[in-house]
């Protein structure tokens, strides 16, 4: 044990010490197998060329904030200082006309650029166009794969690709994605979608890394997606042990003794490490199927001193290069465009990949399934701010007074809301594996973007209210004043409260950013009594019912909104005069038990709660009169215990690791339950032992959904356990050991326990192992009893289904100690979380178009912003103030989603329209629609169309990719380029297939 005890110490020590310099993830990422003697017995006489790719990798914050990062501050945790790696690389690349360089994170690109004066900018743009400086991949940041929305990452990708383009004329032509942690199948898609003739990534489970290296298919092509086919299959290249940073003993920069090619020098060793690198090159050629080797040369914040790097290198290439006779190889400068070419040329038929890289474990105990939960409010953070940032976006472009006003300074306000998500969506941010303070850091960010965007909302909305700019006021009336409740969540709304203080109606102008008509969502507004009446924007009494509220021992008052599309109504909140009006009082229901079961109804669920565990124990689908269905089911809290290190291995449950302590999670208790019933819903209330989770369970009047409404923490840790905290929904449905997830909220992929579609799975941790990231929903299926059980989240977090007929979601973490990934520091997250799934039970024909419909609606929420009737008569309000606004002509079809309404600087809108549905999804909704955008909106006429790649930086009918033969197309012409096989505009009509976003830039004006 003391033995153990040593080891396990020094390796902590010696993890600790690395990470002050080096991602750790990066140096050691496998454990993967070493055959020397295969490379020693090596009877190749091919002929290697050895693509040297410099470049550097810059997170945009993880154990320092992206500030200092760029100015390399606060070194004492990591020596970082982007500024200065771009000031060294353009001198050293000006230096020598042979270098060349890459460079992939935007964010700090263009803050570099900013500071810049003109000679300097001269300087780079030919640097750029000689091809010695490659912009690659080209987003804001290097995204997740696991945590982030594809809006999100389409949005960050086209904020840097705009700038790419505007100052350099360039687009990337390579997906670069060299440390996430994991990798889907969306993100080809996109990718391809984006134009890119390859992928480029280093994180593959070890299992899936040994069998592709030892059959030579680390490159290969990838075809993800069903719905699109081969159009979107795309050059994959899984780099060497797992790494993009530098071969052994090339760290010149670092750690590495440097080259010494003088033979006078006592230390000469350039022959010794030229022996090493050509040994090293031998390996790579026994895993890929070219003779075109790449060399990534470069590492987390490397080329901080570009010139030790390239002189270094430069020696070696010299001495190997004139001795072409005893290496047979040459080495060169190059670039991933550049090695992508010459392996095209190749002609090789390629290996075919269809499923996506989720679970990574880099051993056999260490699966990065954790980080689908990890930091859960921040994960929540960044879907609201989304919704906040698209309805600004949106709002602004289909006012009709939004382009009188200062147009430029509106712009400014939304682009750092912009940029701030741009920078989260990360893939040390968002997902949760950064350090407390970095983490604090990014909802500062956040905070700021949204505190610019919200004045900007009001006043948009103040102005239509007033139905023309406030400068052009002739009413009597001054304009209305209104205000945001971030913290209604928690029923907190200063301006309800003032309102009511005053004694004055309280007015609720509530925004759609969606282009459908909503009449699912209730507002649920706290008020001070019980007695109160609610209006709608015709003065009219609407129904509505108080409840108890949980959080301040007051009321909420839940009433049910008519939203048009991309649109606002108005309603009123006031006390009540009359009894005859007041709201339903759902305080003068009985709500204890008697004794029985209590059962909660709507028109299309039926809830049971047992009277003895308190627990969801039976749901009843009532869509279908004619042949409802009833499924045993049973939802409950509970808690893995986080590993701290066993016998088995040293691996800890942490910010990127799931690692639980066993199989089976523990219980939280019997929780304590209460229910309420009236005309807007009927809902269950439970509580779990120890107050710290919390439930209600929703059915709202005519809503189809159930919906389960969670508070979870502050998790307890002064019984020293690390948890993890889950809801399992466990029902009596025959699965046969398959579930679904989503793939960053676009297809379904299909999953199945204990199982890799592409190798034989050995199973060491049977329920991190079988962990996938949920980003929007998941679901389980009885095909025989023709019934499933759909779970729409609200965030991304992680997910399995670890029996047949469960599915669980996790939620939350705590954890006591850090997992030896680099972070360095525990995931100690104190806050609480309140989150809420959308869940359906219903059958097959039918779950697809609630799932589709709930993705967006669950994350999609109204804006509801609050002001006070000064005067005290609504019809004050009403016969001065424009209470509704209507954009659109009509809704848009129920598959078709606008996705981006966004101002540009130019004049221009650019509009992107999604078809949300995948192939074969539903009979009638997975079907090629059309659009005419020159009837989408009543007063906005189209003078030009231009149909745009989905970064908006080139024109769509100018994308050509690499085509490349496959194993099941070796006859494939790829001398060909391949571009989009979009069907062109009919004029003003768009056909978008099955899962197509399609993107335009439109003036109105």
């Amino acid at each position: 044990m003391k033995e153990k005890l040593f080891y396990k110490t020094l390796t902590f020590l010696l993890i600790i010490f690395i990470s002050l310099n080096f991602n750790l993830c990066a140096l050691f990422p496998h454990t993967y197998t070493q055959n020397e003697k295969e490379v020693e017995n090596l009877d190749s006489q091919q002929f290697l060329t050895i693509h040297v790719i410099a470049h550097t990798h810059d997170d945009v914050g993880w154990l320092k904030n992206v500030d200092q990062y760029y100015y390399g501050a606060n070194n004492s945790i990591q020596n970082a200082g982007v500024q200065y790696i771009l000031d060294s690389v353009i001198v050293a690349l000006e230096q020598n006309p042979e270098r060349k360089f890459v460079y992939v994170e935007i964010a700090f690109f263009q803050r570099w650029w900013d500071e810049q004066d003109e000679p300097t900018k001269t300087l780079v743009r030919s640097l750029v166009a000689r091809g010695q400086l490659e912009f690659i991949n080209g987003g804001w940041c290097m995204n997740d794969e696991a945590t982030t929305h594809h809006e999100d990452i389409i949005d960050q990708m086209t904020e840097g690709h705009e700038f790419l383009q505007r100052e350099f004329g360039v687009r990337p032509r390579i997906g670069w994605s060299i440390d996430p942690f994991g990798h889907a199948s969306t993100q080809a898609t996109l990718f391809a979608k984006m134009g890119f003739d390859a992928y480029f990534f280093a994180r593959i489970d070890y299992q899936d890394y040994d069998l592709r290296k030892k059959n030579k298919q680390l490159e290969f092509v990838w075809r993800p997606s069903q719905s699109f086919g081969n159009s979107v299959e795309i050059w994959t290249h899984s780099m060497f042990d797992g790494t993009y940073c530098y071969a052994p003993d090339m760290g010149y920069e670092s750690w590495s003794d440097p080259v010494q090619d003088d033979p006078r020098l006592f230390d000469y060793n350039v022959n010794l490490k030229a022996d090493e690198f050509a040994l090293e090159m031998r390996k790579r050629e026994l895993a890929y199927q070219t003779n075109q080797i790449f060399l990534a040369f470069g590492c987390d914040f490397q080329f901080q001193n570009a010139i030790i790097n390239f002189k270094n290198i430069e020696k070696l290439m010299s001495y190997v290069n004139s001795n072409k006779d005893k290496y047979n190889m040459e080495i060169i400068y190059s670039n991933p465009s550049q090695y992508v070419d010459a392996v095209h040329q190749a002609n090789q038929a390629w290996p075919i990949k269809t499923d996506d890289f989720f679970p990574y474990a880099d051993f056999e105990h260490a699966y990065w399934t954790g980080y689908f939960t990890s930091r859960p409010s921040i994960k929540g953070y960044v879907r609201s701010s989304a919704n906040e940032l698209r309805s600004v976006e949106k709002l602004f472009s289909s006012s009709p007074f939004s382009w009188k006003t200062n147009v430029s300074q509106a712009l400014e306000r939304i682009d750092g809301l912009t940029k701030a998500m741009g920078v989260l969506q990360h893939h040390d941010a968002v997902a949760g594996t950064e350090k407390q303070h970095v983490a604090n850091d990014y909802a500062k960010r956040l905070s700021m973007g949204t505190s610019a965007t919200r004045p900007l909302m009001i006043e948009l909305l103040t102005n239509l209210l007033a139905n023309e700019t406030v400068s052009q006021k002739q009413s009597k009336m001054n304009a209305p004043s209104l205000s945001f409740c971030p913290l209604l969540n928690v029923s907190v709304c200063p301006a309800a409260s003032n309102a009511f203080t005053q004694g004055k109606p309280l007015a609720i102008v509530a925004y759609n950013p969606l282009a459908w008509s909503r009449n699912d969502y209730y507002a649920s507004i706290p008020v001070p009594f019980s007695q109160v009446t609610v209006y709608d924007s015709n003065g009219k009494v609407i129904v509505s019912q108080t409840l108890p509220n949980p959080d301040t021992g007051a009321f909420n008052v839940v009433f049910q909104m008519y939203l048009p599309p991309m649109g606002y109504n108005t309603y009123f909140v006031m006390k009540s005069t009359s009894i005859e009006h007041s709201a339903f009082n759902s305080e003068d229901m009985i709500n204890s038990f008697d004794a029985s079961d209590i059962v909660i109804t709507n028109d299309f669920y039926s809830l049971t709660f047992s009277e003895k565990t308190n627990l969801l124990t039976q749901v009843t689908d009532l869509s279908n009169k004619l042949n409802t269905k009833t499924i045993k089911i049973e939802q409950d809290f509970l808690w893995y215990n986080g590993s701290t290190g066993n016998d088995d291995s040293y691996q800890t449950s942490g910010a990127y690791i799931f690692r639980p302590n066993g199989t089976n999670p523990f219980t939280i208790g019997k929780p304590s339950l209460t229910w309420f019933k009236g005309p807007c819903v009927q809902e269950v209330r439970q509580v779990w032992p120890g107050n710290w989770v919390s439930q209600i369970t929703r059915l709202w009047t005519g809503v189809q959904r159930i919906e389960f409404s969670a508070a979870v923490g502050t998790i307890p840790i002064n019984d020293g356990l690390g948890k993890e905290i889950i809801t399992r929904f466990t029902t009596n449905l025959t699965t046969n050991d398959l579930f679904y997830t989503d793939s960053e909220a676009e297809e379904m992929q299909e999953r199945r326990r204990d199982y890799r579609p592409t190798w034989n799975l050995t199973v060491n941790e049977p329920v991190a192992g079988n962990y996938y990231p949920i980003n929007a929903a998941a679901f389980i299926r009885d095909q025989q009893f023709d019934s499933q059980l759909t779970i729409v989240t609200d965030r991304s977090c992680g997910g399995g289904s670890i029996k047949s007929g469960q599915l669980e979601v996790m939620l939350h973490r705590r954890l006591l100690v850090d997992d030896f990934r680099g972070v360095g520091e525990p995931l100690n997250e104190t806050e609480q979380i309140r989150t809420t799934q959308f869940v359906h039970i219903n059958n097959q024909s039918n779950s697809s178009n609630l799932l589709r419909t709930s993705m967006l609606l669950n994350n999609n929420a109204p804006i509801l912003t609050f002001g006070s009737v000064d005067s005290g008569l609504i019809n004050d309000w009403i016969n001065n103030y424009q209470l509704q606004f209507n954009p659109l002509v009509k809704d848009l079809p129920a598959n078709v989603h606008l996705m981006t309404f966004k101002p540009l600087a130019n004049g221009e809108i650019l509009l992107r329209l999604h078809n949300i549905y995948a192939v074969g999804e539903d009979a009638q909704l997975s079907k090629s629609v059309s659009i005419d955008l020159s009837n989408l909106f009543k007063n906005l006429i189209p003078l030009t169309i231009t149909e745009v790649s989905i970064t908006n930086n080139q024109i769509l009918s100018k994308i050509e990719r690499l085509q490349w033969k496959t194993i099941d197309n070796k006859n494939k012409d790829t001398s060909k380029k391949l571009g989009d096989n979009s069907i062109p505009l009919a004029g003003s009509i768009v056909q978008l297939d099955p899962m197509q976003i399609r993107t335009f830039r439109i003036r109105y004006f």
